[in-house]
């Protein structure tokens, strides 16, 4: 299992602080999470584009935690989406503008 999350944020070290928080925050329904990637999301100004792995020996935690992020999720094939952009979805994590989860990977 995979999270992306498209965090606002103006730079770095900005980004970090909040993937640290987002971290903690997962860290409480026990899911362990270890960065993959960062990059500067191209398409929106001040957004970054984090790669996050589950721990296998976690994921049976996802679904609580997913319940805690967002208000609604849009169910795709293999992943599941919340997004500011989204009627009737109200993300409750800060600096949050959308999440992924993908589930195979």
């Amino acid at each position: 299992m995979k999270i992306i999350l498209f965090l606002e944020a103006s730079n770095s070290a900005e980004v970090n602080k909040h993937l640290d928080s987002f971290k903690k925050f997962a860290a409480n329904y026990k899911v362990l999470m270890l960065v993959s990637k960062i990059d500067k999301y191209w398409n929106i100004d001040d957004m970054y584009k984090v790669f996050l792995d589950i721990d296998k020996a976690f994921e049976f935690n996802v679904k609580p935690l997913l319940n805690n992020i967002a208000s609604k999720w849009m169910v795709l094939p293999d992943e599941f989406l919340a997004s500011k952009t989204m009627n009737g979805c109200e993300i409750y994590v800060p600096n949050l503008y959308r999440i992924t989860l993908e589930i195979n990977n």
